[in-house]
């Protein structure tokens, strides 16, 4: 019996759309978990690393992080006006690397990611290897635990990389 009242309610709004639906638009969305990209800087060299000024292209802005011998990047995503929600860690690699290392390394190993590059004109095949993050609170501090992951699984990375037969 209900649902005849159910369908001359649907049937009401769709013919009296401005009458249905005329409301007061919700306020913006503040966004708060995050990091900012300059508390994010400053926390990395809080820690000893040596971190370059922020790079915007084409709207991300990522932070390289030059700690020897494993350089890498920190990039910014969903980002509002002042927090950023969710972050990559990255690094490149450079050969000699295969396509069955890279295979290797995915089945065997969780949070990292690695991605082949096949060789190019006077380049040896490399990897990109990646870990994603979304950030759930607020601050610095949520960062601790991901960039301990990180910097452990590239070690990894890059030992198993060095232990690996000459191809």
């Amino acid at each position: 019996m209900r649902l005849p009242v159910l369908f001359s309610a649907l049937a009401l709004a769709v013919a009296l759309p401005g009458a249905a639906l005329a409301q007061t638009p919700p306020p913006a969305v503040v966004q708060t978990t995050g990091v900012s990209v300059a508390d994010a800087k400053a926390w990395l060299a809080g820690l000893g690393g040596n971190v370059r000024e922020p790079v915007l292209r084409d709207g991300v802005t990522s932070l390289h992080i030059a700690d020897e011998p494993l350089p890498w990047n920190l990039t910014f995503y969903a980002c509002g006006p002042s927090l950023c929600d969710d972050i990559q860690y990255s690094a490149i690699f450079s050969g000699p690397i295969t396509p069955d290392q890279i295979n290797a390394w995915n089945r065997d190993n969780r949070f990292l990611k690695a991605y082949f590059m096949p060789a190019g004109p006077g380049s040896a095949a490399g990897a990109v290897v990646q870990y994603d993050v979304v950030l759930t609170n607020t601050g610095t501090e949520q960062l601790r635990e991901p960039t301990v992951i990180w910097l452990q699984m590239l070690r990894t990375f890059a030992q198993g990389l060095a232990a690996a037969p000459a191809q």
